[in-house]
């Protein structure tokens, strides 16, 4: 009775992952493959809901003190994507003014953050104002890097952005299945008891396939640029998805929110992409 019990458990637990994986794919299709409105809208949001569920895990009580760090994060994290957005449109600034526009923000983020902290009365004021930017710095940033290299002038191409997502998701899916097939040497167990050297190699080779395959179907897309944009996201994906592990070990929770039912939170969802979309904007701007 027990076996059956904790069978249909399983079961259900199952079919709700896959019921919001469905819709959450969904979601993110319709909503890239809309338009460009639509999918600023839809990338805007999500970051929103980041910014909220990072701040609040890291300040997560209900006073003035946490409540202020958490709101401020969240409109200070927006300004770096909304600016990205408008210069994607091909709005030109000189050299000069972006680097006073940059001096400007970095110099009010340290007064925001910093300042407050020196006349509250409480242990580890420092660590606390420096969560506070480190939430810009993981989540907003990266995600001010998207516009740049999904809108030109103006112009969208959804093919960017779904193409990222894919490779993101494939090296998921290959570190995963092969991890579970294969995995026996444990990659970080301090941080992430599940992950193995093996599955980080399976990732890896399904993301290459891939990258390869999207080069064949796009023709922006070289086959350089389909190898090394795999690379980099079977590189930096991991990563993003052990560091969100620390973070939710630094603060002992398993999710990072309860949005989605049966995986957690959307952070949760997109930590290996926020990695992965600095070093691939890099290349694809820089350096191809």
């Amino acid at each position: 009775m027990i076996c059956v019990v904790l069978s249909d458990s399983n079961s259900s637990v199952l079919r709700q992952r896959v019921i919001t994986s469905v819709l959450f794919v969904l979601v993110i299709l319709i909503g890239t493959l809309s338009g460009k409105w639509p999918f600023i809208l839809l990338f805007g949001v999500i970051l929103l809901v980041c910014l909220r569920e990072y701040y609040t895990l890291v300040a997560p009580k209900d006073i003035w003190k946490d409540l202020w760090r958490k709101y401020s994060g969240i409109v200070w994290g927006m300004i770096p994507y909304v600016t990205a957005v408008y210069l994607a449109h091909g709005v030109t600034m000189p050299g000069k003014q972006l680097a006073l526009f940059l001096l400007l923000y970095m110099t009010a983020l340290l007064a925001w953050f910093f300042i407050p902290e020196l006349f509250v009365r409480r242990s580890e004021r420092f660590s606390q104002a420096a969560l506070g930017l480190t939430g810009l710095i993981y989540i907003a940033l990266p995600f001010g890097c998207l516009p740049m290299i999904t809108i030109v002038n103006g112009s969208y191409s959804y093919h960017q952005v779904l193409a990222i997502l894919f490779l993101v998701w494939s090296n998921d899916s290959g570190a995963y299945l092969s991890g579970m097939r294969w995995g026996k040497r444990l990659l970080l167990p301090q941080i992430s008891p599940k992950k193995t050297w093996e599955g980080w190699v399976g990732g890896m080779l399904v993301t290459l396939l891939t990258g390869r395959l999207i080069a064949y179907m796009l023709d922006t897309w070289t086959v350089r640029d389909g190898l090394i944009i795999a690379i980099l996201v079977s590189i930096w994906g991991p990563l993003g998805d052990l560091v969100e592990s620390m973070l939710k070990r630094e603060f002992e929770v398993k999710d990072s929110g309860h949005l989605l039912p049966g995986h957690g939170g959307i952070l949760d969802r997109f930590d290996a992409f926020l990695f992965a979309l600095p070093p691939v904007a890099l290349y694809w701007i820089a350096l191809r």
